[in-house]
C-alpha cells in the first residue's frame, strides 16, 4: 500500500537494511520535486515580469488585491470582475496570482490582480514560493486590503499584512481598506445592522481600520464596507476606485465625473 514503505524501516534502526534505502530514495523524489518546483517558480518569475513590462507599456493601471488568509479576496475578485476563481478555506489556493480587466461607470478599465492569502509565521520553505506570487504587487498602482470584518483577530491578522507588504519594499503605495462579509456582521448588542448609520458605526468600529490607520508607512485611502458573497457594496467599491484611480493621476479626465466620497 502507500506507507508500506515506512512498514520496513522498523527493522533499520541499529542496521543498514532495506527501510535505509528506501529512506534515501524517499528523500532523492523529495529533493527533485523540490528542484523542478523551484525551476517552475523562476520561469513564472520570468513570465510574469514580461507582463509586468508590457501592463506599464500600455499604460494601463494595476490594482493588486492584498489581505489574510481566507478574507475573501478571489471572492471580491469575482464580483468585480465577474471571473470564476478558485475559492477555498485553505491556505495558498491562490498561488498562481490572477489578474482581470475591471471596468468602470465611467468606461475606463483598470487591471485587478489577485494575489496569495498571507499568514503569520510563514515556514521557511514556503518564503521562496510565497514571495514569488507577490511579485506582482510591485507594478501595483494600488493596493486593496481586503480584511475579513468577522475575524476577532481581525487587527492581528492587518498587521500581519501591512507589516509584509512594508517588508516588500512597498511603502508609500496607496492603500484602501476592504471590510469584506458585512452580511456576517452585528452590532455590539448582537443585532443585524437596520440603518447606514449602523454600518457605518461597524466599519469605524473595526479594528482592521484603526491598524491601516497607524501604519504610517501605507497611504491609507480609507475604508469600504462590501459583501463580496452577495455583492452588497460592490458598486460603490468600484465607483470608489475609480475616484482614486483619477486622484492619483492614473485615470483619463473622464474620471472628475466621479464623485468624492
Amino acid at each position: 500500500g502507500q506507507w508500506e514503505h515506512l512498514e520496513r524501516l522498523e527493522g533499520a534502526i541499529g542496521s543498514r537494511g532495506p527501510g535505509e534505502t528506501q529512506l534515501e530514495t524517499d528523500r532523492r523524489l523529495i529533493g527533485g520535486r523540490i528542484s523542478r518546483l523551484k525551476r517552475q517558480i523562476d520561469g513564472v518569475r520570468r513570465q510574469r515580469g514580461l507582463h509586468r513590462t508590457r501592463r506599464r507599456r500600455e499604460g494601463i493601471p494595476v490594482v493588486a488585491l492584498v489581505g489574510y488568509t481566507n478574507a475573501g479576496k478571489s471572492t471580491v475578485l469575482q464580483s468585480l470582475a465577474g471571473a470564476v476563481t478558485l475559492t477555498a478555506d485553505a491556505l495558498f489556493a491562490t498561488l498562481d496570482p490572477l489578474t482581470r480587466r475591471v471596468g468602470t461607470d465611467d468606461a475606463e478599465t483598470f487591471l485587478l490582480t489577485d494575489t496569495v492569502g498571507f499568514i503569520q509565521k510563514l515556514p521557511t520553505q514556503l518564503i521562496s514560493a510565497f514571495r514569488a506570487t507577490l511579485e506582482e504587487l510591485d507594478s501595483a498602482d494600488l493596493l486593496l486590503h481586503v480584511v475579513d470584518a468577522t475575524s476577532e483577530a481581525a487587527d492581528a491578522q492587518s498587521e500581519t499584512v501591512l507589516d509584509t507588504l512594508t517588508s516588500l519594499g512597498l511603502a508609500g503605495t496607496p492603500m484602501l481598506t476592504v471590510l469584506n462579509k458585512a452580511d456576517e456582521l452585528t452590532l455590539p448588542d448582537g443585532a443585524p445592522p437596520t440603518s447606514e448609520q449602523d454600518l457605518a458605526r461597524i466599519a469605524f468600529d473595526n479594528p482592521a481600520r484603526e491598524a491601516a490607520e497607524a501604519h504610517e508607512e501605507l497611504p491609507n485611502l480609507g475604508t469600504v464596507l462590501v459583501s463580496a458573497l452577495t455583492g452588497w457594496g460592490i458598486g460603490e467599491l468600484r465607483a470608489r476606485l475609480g475616484y482614486e484611480l483619477f486622484e492619483q493621476g492614473l485615470a483619463s479626465p473622464s474620471r472628475a465625473r466621479a464623485t468624492a466620497p
